[in-house]
């Protein structure tokens, strides 16, 4: 009696045989451009310049452009809440193909402090209606989905930020943070850096760092930040993680030098 044959393999995850975005390299640096509008207040699309740092933690040259596509009006009158899509270009500029594109929809935060809730009614309303920032994590725009990022929203008196890396099924694969909001690095980011560990089964796999920032980052808005990818050597997974360093850098960072 002939056996039957094997069961075919199961088809490769979505992403998983494109080539290393990252050029196979353990740690890069992603450096906001300065825009002038944001010493007046207001909030410009962001752009990064993505590079290999130097040993003395200074960018290098760029071989990765991240630009934010968005709604005016939601930038400026909402910007932590705003709707965007972020892709990231091959090359120094906008002119290259698209090797990552990470969407997020509009979402309701929730309100940081009591006071908040007893002087506008309209936080109360939020509390009920609160939902976490997500990444949607394609390839390309119209591409199928790798992964994504969501973070989840805290309670009410929570000092801390986290958030749960998913695979193309939704579930979680990695975890970031959580780390406290009151740290060294977050309350001043001209003292210190503040490192946040990606976790994978309680295990630290990879790190996520704002770099401490100069004089000149901070008055001119631009933030700074590293990412080692540590054990991961998956091209998809290493995706998934420099997506949650952005969407941490728009939701706490970016935050917190508007302060």
């Amino acid at each position: 009696m002939v056996p039957p044959p094997p069961p075919p393999p199961p088809p490769p995850r979505p992403g998983a045989l494109a080539a290393d975005i990252f050029q196979g390299q353990q740690v890069i640096m992603a450096k906001q451009i300065f825009e002038w509008v944001e010493c007046f207040g207001i909030e410009a699309k962001n752009k990064y310049l993505i590079s290999v740092p130097s040993p003395d933690g200074q960018p290098g040259q760029a071989f990765m452009y991240a630009h934010e596509n968005s709604d005016c009006c939601e930038r400026v009158n909402c910007k932590a809440c705003r709707s965007l899509t972020m892709n990231v270009h091959s090359g120094a500029n906008s002119l290259g193909p698209i090797l990552l594109s990470m969407h997020k929809t509009f979402h309701c935060p929730m309100p940081p402090w009591p006071a908040a809730i007893l002087l506008c009614p309209f936080s109360l309303c939020c509390l009920f209606a609160a939902s976490g920032p997500e990444f949607t994590v394609r390839d390309t725009p119209d591409g199928p989905v790798i992964g994504s990022v969501f973070d989840p929203p805290g309670p009410l008196f929570c000092c801390k930020a986290d958030s749960i890396i998913r695979d193309e099924m939704g579930s979680e694969i990695m975890r970031v943070g959580p780390v406290h909001l009151c740290q060294v690095g977050m309350c001043c980011p001209c003292c210190a850096d503040q490192a946040v560990p990606v976790t994978r089964d309680g295990q630290q796999v990879a790190t996520i760092t704002r770099n401490a920032l100069t004089c000149a980052e901070l008055c001119g808005k631009i933030n700074r930040f590293t990412i080692d990818f540590g054990s991961i050597t998956d091209v998809v997974e290493k995706k998934l993680i420099f997506a949650a360093a952005m969407l941490f850098d728009l939701q706490y960072w970016e935050q917190n030098k508007d302060d």
